[in-house]
C-alpha cells in the first residue's frame, strides 16, 4: 500500500486534511491521553487526519467556502465565531484540534465512523443505534434517554464524540442528535 500524502494547504484544490502530521504531533506533545497516536507510525497517523478530515466534511459550518476551487469546506468567508473573526485564509485552530482528537480516537477504532448498522445489531430489524436494554417473556424495549428516535442509523463525528461539539463551538451548526428516550412495552395475547 502506498505511503498516503497529507496536504493540509488552506484553500487547496488538492487539500485532503486540516493538519499536517507534524502539526498533530505538536499538539499531541501538549496533551495527555495521546499513547495511541505517538505510537502509531506516520503512515497511520497521515490515514487518520485524512479519515478524520473527511468526517469532519460532513458536518454544517458557519460562513460560506472562501473559493468554488478549495477542496475542503475551510477555508471559509463570513466565517466568525462569538466575538471572532476568522480570515478567509485561515484554517481555525477548534478544526485543527478537532481533526486531531478525531484522528486519534480513530487510531484506537478505526470503525469509529462507520455506521452502526454495519455491527452486529442486538435486534434485527429495528433501529439499534438507541437500544439500550431488551427484555423478553413479555418483550420490552428500552431506548437510551437524550438522542433521538429516527431509524437511520447516521454516524458523524458528533454522535461519536459528543465532545467535538465543544471543542467546534459556533463554528459548526451541526448538533449532536437530541431528544426523549423512551420505553415500549409489547405483551402476549
Amino acid at each position: 500500500m502506498p505511503a498516503p500524502t497529507v496536504v493540509a494547504t488552506a484553500g487547496a484544490s488538492n487539500a485532503n486534511s486540516y493538519l499536517t502530521v507534524a502539526g498533530a504531533d505538536n499538539i499531541a506533545n501538549g496533551m495527555v491521553g495521546t499513547l495511541t497516536w505517538s505510537t502509531a507510525t506516520s503512515d497511520d497517523k497521515a490515514r487518520a487526519l485524512i479519515t478524520a478530515t473527511n468526517g469532519l466534511e460532513t458536518l454544517s459550518w458557519t460562513g460560506t467556502r472562501a473559493s468554488t476551487t478549495q477542496a475542503l469546506a475551510w477555508p471559509r468567508t463570513d466565517a466568525s465565531c462569538g466575538d471572532k473573526t476568522i480570515a478567509s485564509d485561515d484554517i481555525p485552530r477548534e478544526i485543527e484540534l478537532a481533526t486531531f482528537d478525531l484522528a486519534n480516537a480513530l487510531l484506537g477504532d478505526p470503525t469509529l465512523l462507520r455506521s452502526s448498522s454495519s455491527k452486529e445489531a442486538l435486534v434485527r430489524g429495528i433501529p439499534n443505534r438507541d437500544l439500550k436494554r431488551l427484555k423478553l417473556d413479555v418483550m420490552e424495549i428500552e431506548w437510551n434517554t437524550n438522542v433521538g428516535n429516527s431509524t437511520t442509523e447516521a454516524v458523524t463525528p458528533l454522535t461519536v464524540l459528543p465532545h467535538l461539539a465543544t471543542i467546534l463551538g459556533c463554528l459548526t451548526t451541526s448538533t449532536t442528535k437530541g431528544g426523549l428516550g423512551g420505553v415500549v412495552a409489547i405483551q402476549r395475547s
